[in-house]
Parts: structure tokens; C-alpha cells; sequence
């Protein structure tokens, strides 16, 4: 399985909401998709975290640095080519990072 199925399931399985996969890699040299997903709490959010490196080892996949772990709002997860951030409500609506990406296309997390 591909590194970014095995991170768009593990966000699903913790039934993150509003996952959005951006396709990055016509934009950015540095990494091919960056995702934005919505824990419904912080127990959540945490859980996220061991959640994604349990998953990206089992398919052999290095782990992903985190930055944030002990934050109770967002947390970001740099899997080299796949960015991931995991934003509480109230930190996502805030931070609105989805206008900064508009123009860029995403992909619908059930097709990959």
C-alpha cells in the first residue's frame, strides 16, 4: 500500500474529520501531498500521533517526525514526501490554512 493510503486510512480508522489531501507535486519541491484532517477532541489528536507511526512501520515506512506532540491543537507530522496536519476545531477554523491552498487541486481521500 502507498505511503499516502496508509495515512489516509489511519486518519479515517480514528475517524478524523474533514480530511483533505492536497496533490502537491506540480506546487513543491519538497513533498507531493500535504493533508489537513480535524480531531473531534485532544484525546483524539494524540492518539493520532501513535496511531500514524504504528501504521507507517507496519508497511515499513520510516516514522514521521512530529512537531507538536504535546500540543493540545495541532499537531504536524513531516512523512518526507506527505504532510500531515491534525488540527483541533477551533485551531483549524482559526488558522484557515485551506485559503492559502485554494488554487491547488485536491484529491478525494476515498479514490486513492
Amino acid at each position: 500500500m502507498s505511503k499516502i493510503k496508509v495515512i489516509v486510512k489511519a486518519l479515517d480508522d480514528l475517524n478524523l474529520k474533514d480530511i483533505v489531501v492536497y496533490d502537491m507535486r506540480e506546487r513543491s519541491p519538497f513533498f507531493d501531498y500535504f493533508i489537513l484532517s480535524t480531531a473531534t477532541n485532544t484525546r483524539q489528536l494524540k492518539a493520532a500521533i501513535n496511531h500514524l507511526k504504528d501504521d507507517l512501520a507496519a508497511a515499513r515506512y520510516d516514522h514521521p517526525n512530529v512537531e507538536g506532540a504535546h500540543s493540545n491543537a495541532w499537531i504536524l507530522m513531516d512523512a518526507k514526501d506527505v504532510i500531515v496536519n491534525i488540527f483541533t476545531e477551533d485551531e483549524r477554523k482559526y488558522y484557515n490554512i485551506e485559503k492559502m491552498w485554494m488554487d491547488v487541486e485536491t484529491i478525494n481521500p476515498e479514490t486513492l
